[in-house]
C-alpha cells in the first residue's frame, strides 16, 4: 500500500524539480537579484531625503517617482518590443540600471537639498529601464519552462519576490541605520553588476511547436505526403514559428505597436475577463501599502507603531507561505484554475472584511498570515492562466499593457484610498477592499467555463461562443 506524499515531502520533491532548463534558473536568479538591489537603494535614498528635509511628503516623492517612470515605460515598452529581441532588450535594461545607477550613486554623495530634483529623475530613468524587465520576465517564463511547469515556475517567482522584498525593507532598514546610506548605495552597485552578469548568458527559447492533430469543421485533417515531404513542411514550419516568437516585428508604426496590446486582449474573452478582474482589484490595491497599514494600527486597534510592523512582516510572511504552498501542490491546482482564482479571491474578501473592523491585534495578526496562501494561490494562478491564453508571440504587448492598466491604478488607488480614510475612516477602506475581492470572485466563477478554455491553451476564437454558466 502506498502511503500518501506528506506536504514536506510535496515541497521537497517540487523544489528538486525547479531545476529547469538552465535559461530558467539564469533569467529567475537574474531578476531576484536585481529586485533586492532596487528595495535597497529606494531605501536609501529614501533615508537620505529625509535626513536632508525631515519632510515625508518629500520622502515619498521617491516611489511616486519610480511609478512615473515604470509607467511611462509601460506605454513606450512596445515599440521597443517591435524592434529588439527579448533577452537582448532584458541584457540592455540590466546594463543601463548599471550605468545609471552609478551616476545615481556619485550624485548620492555629498548630495544637498536643490539635488533632489535631479535624483527624482534619475530614479525615474531608471525605474523606466527597469520597467520593460517585468513584462519580458512574464513572456519569457513560459517559453522556457514549458505549459507543464508553468504553475510551478510562476509561483516560484512569486514567492522569490516576496521574499526579496521583505528582506529589502525589513533588513534593509536595519543595515542603512547600521552601515550608512552611502555604504549600502555602494553595495547595491555591486548587487546590480552581478544582477548584470547573471543575464548576460540567456538565449532566446526554442520555439514549442505543438501541431495539433484534430480537425475541424472546415478544415480536414491534411493528406499523406509523400516520402520526405513531411519533415520538409514540419522543418518550414517550425522556422516559421521561429521567426514569429523570436524575430522582432520592425513592421509596425509606433502607435500601432502601443495599440496592439490592448487590442489583444480586448478580442480574447479571457484575457478581457482577467483584465477586469485586475482592474477591479487594482482599484483598491494600495489597502496593502505600508501606509495604510500604518493608520490601521494606530487608529482602528489602537495600538503602537510596533504592531505596523507585525502586521507587515506577518502579511509577506503569509505570502510567502502560499507561494511555498503552490508550489508544493502544482500537480493538484493545475487543473482547478478558475476554482483556484474564485476560492482565492472569496477566502481574500471574507478575511479582509473581517479584517477591517476588528480590534484585537493577536486577531488582526492572524488574519493577514491566513491571507498569504489564497492571495498567493489566486495571483499566480491567474498569472499563469493569462499566459497560458495569450499566443507566445502576442505575450509581450499583452503584459505591457496589462502592466500600464496596473501601475495607473495603484497611483489612483493610493489617492481615493487615502481620502476614504481621512473622510470616512480606515476600517471602511479595508471593507469595500474586501467586497471588491468578493466581487471578482463571483467573477470567476461566472466565467470559470473560459477561464478554464483559456488555461487549456484553446483558441480565443473559440472561446466568445462558450455560454456564462
Amino acid at each position: 500500500m502506498q502511503l500518501l506524499e506528506t506536504p514536506q515531502k510535496q515541497l521537497k520533491g517540487a523544489l528538486e524539480n525547479m531545476l529547469y532548463p538552465r535559461m530558467f534558473r539564469i533569467l529567475w536568479a537574474g531578476q531576484s537579484i536585481s529586485n533586492l538591489g532596487d528595495t535597497l537603494y529606494l531605501l536609501s535614498i529614501v533615508t537620505i531625503v529625509y535626513q536632508l528635509t525631515g519632510s515625508a511628503l518629500f520622502s515619498s516623492l521617491v516611489p511616486i517617482a519610480r511609478v512615473a517612470g515604470q509607467l511611462v515605460c509601460g506605454v513606450v515598452a512596445p515599440i521597443v518590443m517591435d524592434r529588439v529581441r527579448l533577452t537582448l532588450l532584458i541584457k540592455l535594461s540590466q546594463l543601463l540600471q548599471v550605468v545609471g545607477f552609478i551616476l545615481l550613486l556619485l550624485l548620492s554623495r555629498g548630495m544637498a537639498e536643490t539635488d533632489i530634483p535631479l535624483v527624482l529623475g534619475l530614479i525615474a530613468v531608471l525605474s523606466f529601464t527597469d520597467g520593460i524587465t517585468t513584462p519580458v520576465r512574464n513572456a519569457l517564463v513560459p517559453r522556457y519552462t514549458g505549459k507543464k511547469e508553468l504553475l510551478r515556475a510562476n509561483g516560484l517567482m512569486s514567492t522569490t519576490d516576496q521574499v526579496v522584498m521583505m528582506a529589502g525593507w525589513s533588513a534593509g532598514g536595519v543595515v542603512v541605520a547600521w552601515l550608512g546610506a552611502s555604504a549600502v548605495m555602494t553595495g547595491t552597485l555591486v548587487i546590480y553588476a552581478a544582477a548584470l552578469l547573471l543575464t548576460l548568458p540567456l538565449r532566446e527559447p526554442a520555439p514549442q511547436h505543438e501541431p495539433s492533430v484534430e480537425a475541424t469543421p472546415n478544415q480536414p485533417l491534411a493528406e499523406p505526403q509523400q516520402p520526405g515531404m513531411g519533415a520538409e513542411l514540419l522543418s518550414a514550419e517550425v522556422a516559421a514559428t521561429a521567426n514569429v516568437l523570436n524575430e522582432p516585428q520592425q513592421n509596425s508604426g509606433a502607435w500601432q505597436s502601443v495599440k496592439e496590446g490592448w487590442q489583444n486582449i480586448w478580442r480574447n474573452p479571457v484575457l478581457r475577463v482577467l483584465i477586469v478582474i485586475d482592474a477591479i482589484e487594482g482599484t483598491v490595491g494600495a489597502a496593502w501599502i505600508g501606509a495604510m497599514m500604518l493608520v490601521y494600527a494606530t487608529e482602528q486597534l489602537q495600538s503602537g507603531a510596533e504592531w505596523y510592523g507585525f502586521i507587515n512582516g506577518g502579511y509577506f510572511a503569509g505570502c510567502i507561505a502560499g507561494g511555498l504552498l503552490v508550489v508544493a501542490f502544482t500537480r493538484r491546482l493545475s487543473g482547478h484554475p478558475a476554482l483556484s482564482i474564485a476560492a482565492g479571491a472569496g477566502i481574500m474578501g471574507v478575511f479582509t472584511v473581517i479584517f477591517a473592523w476588528t480590534t484585537s491585534p493577536a486577531l488582526a495578526l492572524a488574519l493577514v498570515v491566513l491571507m498569504g496562501p489564497p492571495q498567493e494561490l489566486r495571483n499566480v494562478m491567474r498569472r499563469t492562466v493569462f499566459q497560458q491564453a495569450c499566443p507566445p508571440e502576442q505575450l509581450p504587448k499583452v503584459m505591457s499593457a496589462e502592466n500600464t492598466l496596473v501601475y495607473s491604478l495603484f497611483g489612483l488607488s493610493v489617492v481615493l484610498l487615502s481620502w476614504m480614510a481621512d473622510r470616512w475612516g480606515i476600517e471602511v477602506v479595508y471593507t469595500m477592499t474586501g467586497l471588491f475581492y468578493l466581487l471578482t470572485a463571483l467573477l470567476a466563477s461566472l466565467y470559470r467555463r473560459q477561464i478554464q478554455a483559456g488555461a487549456d491553451g484553446k483558441p480565443a476564437d473559440r472561446l466568445d461562443e462558450q455560454a456564462v454558466s
